[in-house]
């Protein structure tokens, strides 16, 4: 369920932020450009520089502490009508999600026999969630508007703060 939440967080931005900016903040097409830009920057840097927070601070308060910022980001841009706050709820949806994935593959492979087919399993789930979510996404945008859309990308990340202990480092017996 985590890897599903955070997989369809960050498929969702990559197939629909620059459109979202573009129709939901009257953005040109150049400007959501920089906007998804700048989600894909701020996620490379989590990525990149998200160890040493990992070592310090552990599997379950990352998890969590990404969803929620990852919630500020998403929030920002569906509710704050500035283009501006777009942007910067952007930037915090990117870093927050950053290191969602890499960690719920990571939980897999620790719970238990037979890691293989269990981190199959999760990366599969992960896919389908980067596969059907935004499809899904597009069909409530066309209703509902895009941004609104993006109200199942904050419950998803809901699940991933609740269910964040789940992917905590298991104890060796």
């Amino acid at each position: 369920a985590i890897l599903l939440s955070v997989a369809l967080a960050e498929g969702s931005a990559t197939d629909w932020l620059p459109l979202l900016t573009v129709d939901g903040f009257d953005l040109d097409e150049s400007s959501g450009s920089l906007v998804f830009a700048g989600f894909a920057a701020m996620m490379t840097l989590g990525r990149f520089g998200g160890r040493r927070l990992l070592e310090k601070y552990g599997r379950v308060v990352i998890l969590r502490g990404g969803a929620m910022l990852s919630t500020v980001g998403v929030a920002t841009v569906i509710f704050v009508d500035s283009p501006v706050a777009a942007g910067m709820g952007a930037t915090l949806w990117g870093l927050g999600v950053a290191l969602g994935f890499p960690l719920a593959i990571a939980a897999a492979s620790e719970s238990g026999p037979n890691s293989v087919a269990r981190v199959g399993f999760v990366a599969v789930a992960g896919y389908i969630a980067f596969l059907v979510g935004p499809p899904l996404l597009g069909f409530l945008g066309e209703h509902f508007g895009l941004r609104m859309a993006m109200l199942v990308v904050l419950g998803a990340l809901a699940v991933t703060m609740l269910l964040a202990p789940a992917a905590g480092a298991v104890e060796a017996d």
